[in-house]
């Protein structure tokens, strides 16, 4: 089977049964992001230490993407992994407005290893393209993302700000950016 990749507007946009699967892998991916999903705030600030909030579900971080573009990799009517972009997102941490921010990232556990993450990011860096002359990508992560973290610097991420400690002790929020 081949993998086909398509471009949302938004999340609200896609069909529901689009959707439907986005919200499965959401699920599935929760604990795998530190905080977990279901610790973001409606403005997808971070809930984290003793004060942290978990949610049953991720409910508010499923809320704060409706509007973003939702790029998938689908299969067999199956979506297998997924992107959430803001569009020209304001980053006051780094000073600057991305022409896309990448806030999500998910490939299903049972897709992985397959090269979904690396293709996601070529349709990135294309819409990036589309919505800008001079585009740039960004996004944000925890400095204790081996998953995520090899392939943003295969790709040429420059790292542009880190926030020690963060997310918890010993782990840090890394900004990330890819000037096109």
């Amino acid at each position: 089977m081949s993998v086909t990749f398509t471009v949302y507007d938004t999340l609200a946009d896609a069909p529901d049964a689009v959707c439907a699967d986005v919200w499965s892998l959401v699920i599935e991916a929760d604990d795998a992001f530190w905080p977990p999903l279901r610790a973001r705030t409606p403005e997808q600030g971070l809930s984290v230490g003793a004060g942290a909030v978990l949610d049953e579900t991720p409910d508010a971080y499923w809320a704060s993407i409706q509007n973003h573009a939702l790029i998938t990799a689908e299969e067999a009517g199956n979506v297998l992994g997924m992107m959430s972009v803001a569009q020209n997102k304001p980053l006051e941490a780094l000073k600057l407005t991305a022409t896309a921010y990448l806030s999500t990232l998910i490939v299903a556990e049972s897709a992985r290893g397959r090269g979904l993450a690396r293709q996601l990011y070529a349709r990135l860096f294309e819409l990036a393209r589309r919505w800008s002359q001079t585009p740039s990508v960004a996004t944000r992560t925890w400095s204790t993302n081996a998953a995520h973290l090899p392939l943003i610097a295969q790709l040429g991420f420059e790292e542009r700000l880190r926030l020690k400690d963060d997310r918890g002790v010993g782990i840090d929020t890394v900004y990330f950016l890819k000037p096109l």
